[in-house]
C-alpha cells in the first residue's frame, strides 16, 4: 500500500500544484469580487479538491493499468484502503490550505470580528462535507467507468436534491407538536453537538461507502 501512495502523492503533485493555485486564485477572486465570507473559501478549495482524489482511478484505469497494478504486492482490498487513506490525506491538506486563506481573508476584513472557536468548527463541518461528497463517488467510480460514472454522478446528485425536496415537503404534513419540537431539540443543540451530529452522520456514510467499495472491487472484472 506503501507503493500505492507514493503513487498517488507524485501524481498529485504533477497534477494537483496546478489544481491548488488556480483555486487558490479563484477563491480569492471570489472574496474580493463578491459577497461570500472567507468560510465559504475554505468550503470551496477543500471540497473541490477532493474531487481529484477520485480521478486518481481514471490514471489506473488507463491502458488496463488495473492488471499490472494486481500483478504487484496489492491486494484489492489493499487499494480500497489506500484510495481511502490518500482521500483523507488530501481532504486534510485542502482544508489546511483552505484554512490558512480563509484565515488571511477573515483578518485583513476592516470590521472583522474573529471567534477562533467558532471560526475553526465551522470550516471543520467542510471536512465532514467532502468527506461524505467523496464517500459518495468512490464507489460508483469503482463501479463505473469514467463515462458511465458521470451518469451515474448526476443520477445519485439528482436523486439527493429530490430526497432533500421530499423531506423538506413531508414537514408539512407532521403534527406542529412533533415539529416543534424537532426545532428545539435542534435549537438547543450547542455548535460543538451540532458538529458532532454531523461527525457522527459522516462516520457512517464512510463506513457505508467503504464495505461498498470493498464489495464492488472484490467483484471487479479486469
Amino acid at each position: 500500500m506503501k507503493g500505492m501512495l507514493i503513487k498517488d502523492f507524485r501524481l498529485l503533485k504533477n497534477q494537483g500544484k496546478t489544481l491548488v493555485l488556480m483555486l487558490l486564485v479563484i477563491a480569492v477572486f471570489m472574496n474580493l469580487m463578491t459577497d461570500v465570507g472567507p468560510s465559504f473559501i475554505v468550503g470551496y478549495i477543500t471540497i473541490i479538491f477532493s474531487m481529484f482524489t477520485v480521478s486518481t482511478i481514471s490514471y489506473d484505469e488507463f491502458d488496463n493499468c488495473y492488471l499490472f497494478l494486481m500483478t504487484l504486492p496489492v491486494t484489492r482490498k489493499e487499494y480500497v484502503n489506500e484510495k481511502y487513506l490518500f482521500t483523507l490525506l488530501s481532504i486534510i491538506f485542502a482544508w489546511c490550505v483552505g484554512l490558512v486563506l480563509g484565515t488571511v481573508l477573515l483578518v485583513i476584513q476592516p470590521s472583522a470580528k474573529i471567534d477562533a472557536v467558532e471560526w475553526i468548527e465551522t470550516c471543520l463541518g467542510y471536512v465532514f462535507t467532502a468527506w461524505i461528497f467523496v464517500s459518495i463517488l468512490l464507489p460508483l467510480r469503482l463501479k463505473f467507468e469514467s463515462e458511465k460514472a458521470r451518469y451515474a454522478n448526476l443520477i445519485v446528485i439528482a436523486g439527493v436534491i429530490i430526497a432533500a425536496f421530499l423531506a423538506a415537503s413531508a414537514i408539512d404534513y407532521l403534527p406542529g407538536e412533533i415539529v416543534g419540537t424537532g426545532k428545539q431539540w435542534f435549537s438547543g443543540l450547542s455548535s460543538a453537538g451540532i458538529l458532532g451530529m454531523f461527525a457522527g452522520i459522516t462516520a457512517a456514510v464512510v463506513i457505508i461507502s467503504y464495505l461498498c467499495s470493498q464489495h464492488i472491487m472484490a467483484k471487479k472484472e479486469f
